[in-house]
């Protein structure tokens, strides 16, 4: 006798990705393969780098812009030290934070450091930062210590090329 095969599903289509995490998270997986594919979301990529690209060259022949400080990041800014981005709706998993979920908050970029305000206060100098990369649309940061950092904002390819151009200027 033979088991029925209704309600099973074709092996032909299933992912070919492995199921060891289980169903629902192949199943997330396979819905950001998607959304990371869809036409706009390319389009932004693309716009994002066209700016960090013109970003990269006018910072050659003149400096990063300062922007003035608003009432929230200006009580923590020491003397001397300049506001050049600021990126609201920014989420950060701080060093060491690989299980947490991300906090949420505003990320400023100034003439010595990053600050993330919101959820929690988070501050990392400029100086301690070996590398930037991106994944996807993530702005990964390596530091000194060996501990890293993700940055989930709005345009992370012009964000790097800011931190870099910040990072030469406090070099000299």
């Amino acid at each position: 006798m033979h088991a029925a095969k209704r309600n099973q599903d074709d092996p032909t289509e299933r992912s070919a990705r492995s199921t060891e995490e289980g169903p629902a998270l192949r199943d997330a997986a396979d819905i950001l393969a998607r959304e990371e594919r869809k036409p706009g979301r390319l389009l932004g990529r693309l716009i994002d780098e066209a700016e960090a690209q013109a970003a990269r060259e006018r910072f050659q022949v003149e400096p990063l812009p300062v922007i003035e400080p608003d009432e929230q990041i200006g009580p923590h800014l020491a003397a001397g030290e300049m506001v050049h981005d600021m990126r609201s709706g920014a989420t950060t998993k701080p060093p060491g934070g690989q299980d947490a979920l991300g906090y949420g908050g505003t990320l400023y970029l100034t003439s010595r450091r990053l600050v993330h305000m919101g959820q929690v206060f988070l501050t990392v100098m400029l100086a301690d930062i070996v590398e930037t990369s991106l994944a996807g649309d993530r702005l990964l940061l390596s530091l000194r210590d060996g501990e890293g950092l993700t940055l989930d904002v709005e345009g992370p390819r012009l964000l790097r090329a800011h931190i870099a151009a910040a990072m030469q200027e406090l070099r000299g």
